[in-house]
């Protein structure tokens, strides 16, 4: 019988051990000495021999104290939990006391404890959620399709019930109302990662997500799915004013656009027959007119000459808002070439440097020939008296998050070229002002031009989704950045 004892002792599945003190009145955990302790105690408690070992020895002080402050006059009985760093476990142990004895049975509590923390964690991420997502009804669901967590009234969907939600089977709570739509998508969201969908229900719109993990956990049956509810019926009505809005300033842009293509087109026929009566005035009637005519009719062919360069200015202004070409692969190396090899006549004495590693975008091919000629115009145009062109392009790729003085897109990739010349400059505070269409810096008998030049610039790296800007110092030069994304 002894050895049935012995063996029951010695193979428990939780740790035993037996304290005895000096007198049966002691609450010191000093005075406890452990007299004996099986297999499991040692190996719970990473400790061997337990055999001769104080209370304050083998547990926390706390512990200790705990097991050992116990009533004794009447037997008495104990529970504490604690870890072990050692052995990396959660301990409960449980003390009973009687006279000079203490029994010591020690649990091992870790997968429930890891379980506790769990739930905790996943309590306050909900929390989070629900704070950071207050426009959301927030459902969580394990793979049976029980409610795990959620607030006990839900925000925008009762689902014609009362009470508290958690532990209701989720597509039950969908058979006698409006949102009866989600049920097989809840019911096969396991496997399938996640689904998005939008529903009118009684004139309001839902929009309804469910997220779930792909696969199981290490082959346990512990997966979690989330339901996300949004009524987003004032948010569908604002998107359809701006469609609407967008739609009105669509067709507004495009009539004024047809305008001003219809007026600077139809303006060129009485332009050239005024150009052609005035010539004629001067060849018959040269004679007659005098000086004083004369002057009055060369005057007048200087005027419908300035008008005739408005004009075809303003027809190129026109046709940089209008895309008539779609978007294709473009190399900007080859189409800066291109554009030096037709500015050749003016580039004999000017003194460029080009940059290599200019890259092939999405763009419209012309307008970016057209948007190079124009910046490298500008600063052949605005150079100081005596002094040879000197243009400086440099390119470099990022993306947006490197970008953060323009609005651009953060993940998106960009090109930057900046064209760097050593000319007249300007004042910063017209650093805007410079791509206003028909905007002057100077006179007209300094410097020729409509004041159109970077207006259609501005346009043309509008019209790519990119930006454009200019920095200067008067008489230190002017740099103008373009920023153009790879992918239209």
């Amino acid at each position: 019988m002894e050895d049935k004892k012995s063996h029951v002792f010695e193979w428990s599945p939780v740790g035993l051990l037996l304290f005895e003190a000096t007198h049966s009145q002691s609450e010191v955990p000093a005075d406890w000495v452990c007299k004996l302790a099986n297999g499991t105690a040692c190996n719970l408690l990473g400790k061997l021999p337990l055999d001769g070992m104080t209370l304050d020895g083998l547990f926390p002080n706390n512990i200790a104290a705990s097991l050992a402050d116990a009533m004794v006059s009447n037997p008495a009985s104990d529970s504490v939990d604690f870890f072990v760093s050692a052995a990396g476990k959660w301990l409960l142990a449980s003390g009973n006391r009687v006279d000079k004895e203490l029994t010591v049975v020690l649990t091992d509590i870790t997968r429930q404890k890891e379980a506790a923390f769990a739930d905790n964690r996943m309590k306050r991420l909900y929390q989070s959620l629900t704070l950071s997502l207050a426009d959301h009804e927030i459902i969580i669901f394990d793979k049976n399709l029980n409610v795990i967590l959620t607030e006990g009234q839900p925000r925008f969907v009762r689902f014609n019930m009362e009470g508290e939600l958690n532990g209701r089977n989720l597509p039950t709570l969908f058979e006698q109302n409006g949102f009866s739509f989600l049920g097989d998508h809840v019911t096969h969201i396991f496997g399938n990662g996640s689904q998005e969908l939008e529903q009118e229900i009684n004139g309001k719109f839902f929009k309804a997500k469910v997220y779930a993990d792909a696969h199981d956990d290490e082959g346990q049956e512990n997966m979690v799915g989330v339901l996300l509810l949004k009524d987003v019926s004032e948010l569908n009505q604002k998107q359809k004013e701006i469609e609407l809005r967008v739609e009105q300033l669509d067709r507004s842009n495009q009539e004024l656009e047809r305008f001003a293509y219809v007026a600077s087109h139809d303006l060129q026929e009485p332009l050239r027959k005024i150009q052609s009566f005035g010539d004629r005035l001067m060849t018959k009637f040269q004679h007659v007119l005098g000086d004083e005519g004369q002057m009055y009719i060369t005057r007048m062919s200087d005027a419908a000459k300035r008008m005739e360069r408005l004009l075809d200015d303003l027809l190129l202004f026109s046709r940089a808002t209008r895309l008539e070409t779609a978007f294709q692969p473009t190399d900007l190396q080859q189409a800066l070439q291109e554009v030096l090899h037709d500015l050749d006549r003016n580039t004999q004495h000017a003194q460029i440097s080009i940059p290599d590693n200019l890259p092939v975008i999405d763009a419209v091919s012309s307008q970016m020939r057209q948007l190079f000629q124009n910046i490298l115009n500008n600063a052949f145009k605005f150079v100081k008296p005596g002094q040879p062109p000197v243009v400086r392009i440099v390119c470099r790729h990022v993306t947006g998050v490197l970008l953060p003085d323009y609005s651009l897109s953060p993940q998106k990739a960009y090109c930057v070229i900046e064209f760097t010349d050593e000319g007249i400059g300007f004042e910063q505070d017209n650093a805007e002002r410079i791509f206003n269409i028909f905007q002057r810096l100077h006179g007209r008998s300094e410097y020729s031009g409509s004041g159109i030049g970077l207006a259609i610039c501005k346009k043309i790296v509008a019209n790519h989704g990119g930006v454009i800007s200019a920095r200067s110092r008067m008489n230190e030069g002017a740099t103008f950045t373009i920023v153009l994304p790879f992918q239209h």
